[in-house]
């Protein structure tokens, strides 16, 4: 068994309240776990709103196939919310 975790941190755009941060976040997620079968939860800067970390895990039988899973999934954010991907990090557990 193998686990593939990934950190990326997000610049919001236009977020004047924890509340629009909370709502962005949470259609962020539900769509993650639907299109990729990840595990995703806000896991810093909690009280900022216009900037949101998450925590994204996958498990696999291979390293190679999480890791490809992880990275789409970071591209399909850079491409589908209104904000930037400042940084994010892929580890592989095996």
């Amino acid at each position: 068994m193998v686990v593939g975790q990934c950190l990326v941190d997000i610049r919001l755009f236009g977020i004047n309240s924890l509340k629009e941060k909370r709502r962005v976040m949470k259609s962020l997620t539900t769509r993650l776990r639907r299109n990729f079968g990840l595990s995703v939860a806000e896991v810093g800067a909690n009280e900022s709103w216009g900037r949101l970390v998450l925590g994204m895990a996958f498990v696999s039988n291979q390293g190679t196939h999480a890791r490809e899973i992880l990275e789409r999934a970071v591209s399909w954010i850079e491409n589908n919310i209104d904000g930037q991907v400042l940084d994010f990090q892929i580890d592989i557990i095996t």
